[in-house]
Formats: structure tokens, sequence, C-alpha cells
């Protein structure tokens, strides 16, 4: 399988030699804190809900919803042999984050984050063509497609750069996401050029068989939002010397 992804940032451009610290509505963390992934969990929740909104400053984009231009998936299995492109989509659901576990290993420059989701919808048009299954699948129009109960692990590795200001920064090297989760829906409008009754049925065949289907394109998903989080922490990474992300200060004791 493969996909891609192109998405629309509507951001300001700070240029890459400046110097910000945290966002005030991000409490850093003491990487001398022995609770470190307990004070990671803590102050990342609390910012959940500020950080959603996007933040130009730190070129950060809206992100519920969040908009993609474009997510194709081309699926070649031997069950699927699947062209499916969703336009103009907006993702909903990201602001009922919750921040679930962290595991920090600073030495060994790692990191795990541990996400719920109870719910994203994904609204845009599409364009579809292969076959699914067993059955044959043709459409353009509006789509509907609704995933439950996310179960979000986020992984990253970095290295540090010191750019012209002196500073040390986190430049993110790797980074992946995995998630598993409990029931998907399909609504799509329009399929084989209007029938009703086919149209009809294919959804209902989409529905009965979420588990299947949701295997296949789910990499694609996990993809459009790996790139939010990626982007997130990017943003930050690039402006925000490490000293000022993870200070060399006593464990505050909140």
């Amino acid at each position: 399988m493969t996909s891609n992804l192109r998405f629309v940032i509507a951001c300001g451009f700070i240029g890459l030699a400046s110097s910000l610290k945290l966002p005030s509505y991000i409490s850093a963390c003491s990487r001398n804190d022995p609770k470190l992934d307990a004070c990671v969990v803590r102050h990342g929740q609390a910012a959940i809900a500020k950080f959603i909104n996007g933040d130009i400053k730190y070129r950060v984009p809206l992100l519920d919803p969040l908009e993609i231009t474009e997510l194709d998936v081309n699926q070649g299995s031997k069950q699927f042999g699947l062209l499916l492109r969703l336009r103009k989509a907006k993702i909903h659901g990201m602001k009922h984050a919750f921040f679930k576990a962290a595991r920090t290993n600073l030495t060994g420059r790692h990191i795990e984050w541990d996400f719920e989701i109870p719910k994203i919808s994904i609204l845009s048009k599409y364009d579809v063509s292969g076959q699914v299954l067993i059955l044959p699948i043709s459409g353009s129009g509006r789509a509907n497609i609704t995933i439950t109960n996310l179960e979000i692990t986020y992984k990253y590795d970095w290295d540090y750069v010191k750019k012209a200001n002196g500073k040390q920064y986190m430049n993110i090297t790797t980074s992946s996401l995995q998630f598993e989760n409990g029931k998907t829906y399909f609504d799509l409008e329009n399929l084989f050029n209007g029938d009703k009754l086919l149209g009809n049925n294919m959804n209902y065949f989409l529905n009965e068989n979420w588990k299947e289907i949701t295997k296949e394109l789910g990499p694609a998903v996990g993809d459009a939002i790996g790139e939010v989080f990626r982007r997130m922490l990017t943003s930050i990474a690039e402006l925000v010397p490490w000293e000022f992300i993870y200070p060399d200060i006593p464990p505050t004791k909140d």
C-alpha cells in the first residue's frame, strides 16, 4: 500500500535562528524530575486545549478540524485493488485527545507517548475505484469516515543541532505512530453514479466488514494523524532551544 498526504498549513514564517521559550500554556518539566513521565503527561494534557487551536507564533496550524488538501490510498493486495482519494478533508475530534502515558528516555534520545481519542471523523470529498474484498467499487462525492476509540502510541527519536545563535535544539530524526481502534463507520455518497440501491448495499457492506477494511486503510489514517504529531513537535523543536524544553532545574512540586 502507498499513501500520499498534502496538508494545508496557514502559519506565519519565523526564521530558523529564532530562539523562543515554550508557549505560556506549556509548562516545562525538569530533566531532573524523578517522576518526569508523570510531569509530561500532566502538563501535556493541560496544554492540549490551547494547543489544538493553533499558534501562529510557533507555526502550529488549527488542529481541530485539521485540514488535509489530499490523502491518497493506493492499495494493491489480493483482496483490495483500491484507489481512494480524499480531497479537502477535515479531521474532527483531536481536541478530545487524552494524554494517557509517557515513556521518556532523555539519555537514549527516545520518547513514547500514549493517547486516547474517543472518536475522529474525516469529512471530505472522495473519488474511489477498484475492488473492496470481493466487490467492485466506484464513485465520487462526499465521504464521512468515523473511527471510534482510538488508542495511539507515538514514538520519536532525535539528535541535537547547534544553530547560529549558539543554542542547542532538538532535531527530530525518526517518528512513527501506531493505533488500534474500536469500530469504523463509512458513509460514501453518490457511489456507482448515484445508484441508490448499489450505493446503499456497498455502504452496508463496508460497515459490516469494517475490521478488514480498516486493517487495509488504517496505515493511511495513521500517516495522517502521525503527521499532525510530527508537525507539532518539529515546530516547537525548531524554535525552542533544548534548555527550555527540558530545563536543568530542580523539579517543581505541582
